[in-house]
């Protein structure tokens, strides 16, 4: 008796667990079909973009903000005109002057190809022009009036640094010198000039070398009546 009441306990708890599986199996395919239903989108409907808060830039952006404008007109009182004169700071409005930077004059004396100045022959045909040794390591020629010194032009190595060294001549040489000097800087420009041009002929002769313009072509006539007009341009 005992045997059979266990029996059918077990029967009972063998088809509950049957009935539970089954139950269970049918359940969660439901939830799947659902889920995939859910997942699959309907083609027949709209699906729009997704867009951010903030627009970025677009041409699109900005033409429809053109259309809504026009539909959508604001009238305003009174048309506001913009005016240039009150926008613009005062300091731009007034005539701001320009200072214009004086030329600077060149001549130079060059070697011929192949050879250089020596030092010690560079330092002789200096003393036969009065040529002096002075700021900058350079050399300069001097007017001296009423105990007044002033400076006409000066003369630098063309290789830089530009520099003589006056200590140790002897082992220096080079391949030109430059006579120079700014207009603005010269008590009479044009009597500068002169006087450089003079010097740079006879350094040129003493030195056995070329004599160019500032722009390494030979000097030629018409260079000289254009610098001399530029001086004059100057200094009226």
């Amino acid at each position: 008796m005992e045997e059979n009441s266990l029996r059918l306990i077990l029967l009972l708890v063998g088809v509950v667990i049957l009935a539970g599986i089954y139950f269970y199996d049918v359940l969660q395919k439901k939830k799947a079909n659902e889920a995939e239903e859910f997942n699959v989108p309907n083609h027949d409907e709209r699906v729009e973009p997704v867009m951010s808060g903030e627009p970025t830039f677009s041409a699109v952006f900005e033409s429809q903000e053109v259309v809504n404008s026009v539909e959508n007109p604001v009238e305003l009182d009174e048309p506001e005109v913009l005016s240039t004169e009150n926008s613009m700071p005062e300091e731009v409005q007034e005539d701001i002057p320009v200072a214009v930077q004086s030329p600077v004059i060149q001549l130079a004396v060059l070697s011929r190809e192949g050879s250089a100045f020596l030092g010690a022959t560079l330092l002789d045909a200096f003393a036969q022009v009065n040529l002096e040794f002075g700021d900058m390591g350079i050399f300069h020629r001097y007017e001296r009036q009423d105990d007044a010194e002033i400076q006409q032009f000066h003369v630098a190595n063309i290789l830089e640094p530009g520099t003589f060294p006056v200590g140790s001549m002897a082992d220096f040489e080079s391949t030109g010198i430059v006579l120079f000097f700014q207009a603005n800087d010269a008590v009479n420009p044009e009597e500068a000039f002169e006087d450089m041009l003079e010097v740079a002929r006879q350094l040129s002769q003493r030195l056995d070398a070329r004599l160019v313009d500032g722009e390494m072509n030979e000097l030629m006539p018409e260079k000289i009546t254009h610098i001399q007009a530029q001086l004059v341009a100057i200094n009226p």
